[in-house]
């Protein structure tokens, strides 16, 4: 993540514990991007930080994942986004989880999977900008998103 976000945040901080230590993040950083992409989220999310979680599971991942995962976002503390990595990507109930807690509470989740992931590193290696990946990913699923 440092690598293919390098200029896009800072304060990288691993297995951060909440206040209350009821919540372990595997990794949270701070948006710190110049980049018109990260700016934007910031914006719309009211989010100013970004919490990874990874899930080194041999099968996709399950909503119950994603419930977990929403849990650590909270609007006030300008946290409202979560990009959960993964092997093999997500269950449709776990999409279907994602997609809900957009709609009902703007909490941003994204899913990538191992494939995501090298063709963000091949894009990297190649000098291209990997958030070109993530913004049409993004804009699909703000596009499809149902009511």
């Amino acid at each position: 993540m440092k690598y293919i976000f390098e200029n896009d945040f800072s304060n990288w901080q691993n297995q951060t514990k909440t206040v209350d230590t009821l919540h372990i993040f595997d990794l949270i950083a701070k948006i710190s991007s110049t980049n018109d992409f990260w700016k934007l989220l910031a914006r719309d999310f009211h989010s100013r930080f970004v919490v990874f979680e990874f899930k080194n599971y041999t099968k996709k991942i399950k909503q119950g994942q994603v419930y977990s995962t929403e849990k650590y976002l909270y609007k006030t503390a300008l946290r409202n986004i979560a990009i959960i990595l993964t092997r093999e990507g997500a269950e449709k109930n776990a999409i279907t989880a994602m997609e809900g807690s957009l709609r009902e509470s703007g909490k941003l989740i994204i899913s990538l999977n191992q494939k995501d992931l090298c063709e963000m590193l091949k894009m990297k290696d190649n000098g291209d900008d990997p958030n070109s990946y993530l913004t049409e990913k993004i804009d699909n699923i703000l596009m499809k998103l149902s009511r």
